[in-house]
């Protein structure tokens, strides 16, 4: 039975090949999205960079941006215009332009005093 399966090093660099094309392949179509203004909502504080925020745009793109003294940190829910500086293969870069609308959602719950 054994003789039916690829060897290991067979299969690990048909692996490698296959990353290669995926990651050349959104490297593309992220470059390609380049100078767009995405509407994106905003997820919160970049988990690698404090600096940054991130979110995400209707189509499910991860987007990195700075915020601006100008607007602000917008808070986790809340809907900017964002202007793609940058693609990556796994994420996209941008600078924020505007917030366009707060959270929907109620940002804390309130506690009852007793």
């Amino acid at each position: 039975m054994e003789d039916e399966f690829i060897p290991a090093d067979v299969v690990g660099e048909r692996f490698e090949r296959l990353k290669t094309v995926v990651d050349r392949s959104a490297l593309a179509r992220h470059q390609a999205r380049v100078g767009r203004q995405e509407e994106v909502l905003v997820e919160g504080v970049s988990r690698r960079d404090e600096s940054k925020l991130t979110g995400r745009t209707r189509q499910g793109k991860l987007v990195h941006f700075a915020p601006t003294t100008q607007h602000g940190a917008p808070t986790a829910g809340a809907l900017a215009q964002v202007t793609i500086t940058a693609g990556h293969p796994h994420h996209l870069s941008g600078r924020l332009q505007e917030v366009t609308a707060p959270p929907r959602h109620r940002v804390r719950i309130p506690v009852a005093s007793a």
